[in-house]
């Protein structure tokens, strides 16, 4: 907690959440033992916190953003009573943000999150139906920061003029995700390929089908 930390647990004890290792369990007891008699499963300081500690959990196991009825769900299993006031409090503090993500629909284009309050549209004009994401303001930033650097990257990339039946007599013999990766490649400029010891085969595959096509093609 740095330098003043001391007042900052005063004025607020759930505060100790932000200590690696803190438990939410801890975090009522240690505020239980400061403020006797007043510390209340319903104190907005306590909601608030908690929902900023669930917010770091699911980043830690890898999602960096939660449906607000997810995050609402998990605080009135951890004993909030409002969880719906306690998302809204950190909300308005700024310790977290709100986003919506429009929902996928057959044919339709995907659209990128919006931070904004207003609904999302499609290229008709109609609404289109969105949930709402909560995440904490570093991960979205960054998130914003890679997509970009992703995109300059990506319109960094010189196009290769390989017929699309040249890249699908690649892609055929090849089984499974391996070919799903070589069809990806030839629609995409940059792909990101994951997978354990056994998935190394397909990036060969892929650098060999393309040598066969005449492109330069290394592996590092």
């Amino acid at each position: 907690l740095g330098e003043g930390a001391a007042d900052r647990l005063r004025a607020d004890p759930w505060q100790l959440l932000h200590v690696t290792g803190v438990r939410p369990e801890q975090a009522d007891g240690f505020a239980r033992a400061l403020l006797g008699a007043e510390s209340r499963p319903d104190d907005e300081r306590r909601g608030r916190a908690f929902a900023v500690w669930l917010l770091e959990q699911a980043a830690l196991a890898g999602h960096t953003s939660l449906e607000a009825s997810a995050l609402t769900a998990a605080l009135a299993q951890r004993g909030v009573p409002d969880a719906d006031a306690a998302l809204q409090s950190a909300l308005a503090e700024g310790e977290a943000l709100v986003f919506q993500d429009a929902l996928e629909e057959p044919g339709a284009p995907a659209a990128a999150p919006n931070a904004e309050g207003d609904g999302e549209e499609d290229e008709s004009g109609e609404e289109r139906p969105v949930r709402l994401l909560v995440g904490l303001e570093r991960y979205a930033l960054a998130e914003e920061s890679l997509a970009d650097g992703l995109g300059r990257l990506i319109n960094s990339a010189p196009g290769e003029d390989v017929p699309a039946e040249d890249w699908e007599r690649v892609a055929a013999p090849a089984r499974g995700s391996a070919g799903e990766l070589v069809r990806a490649v030839s629609g995409h400029g940059l792909v990101l390929h994951s997978g354990g010891a056994a998935s190394r085969a397909e990036p060969a595959l892929l650098l060999a089908g393309a040598r066969a096509l005449g492109l330069r093609a290394w592996a590092a």
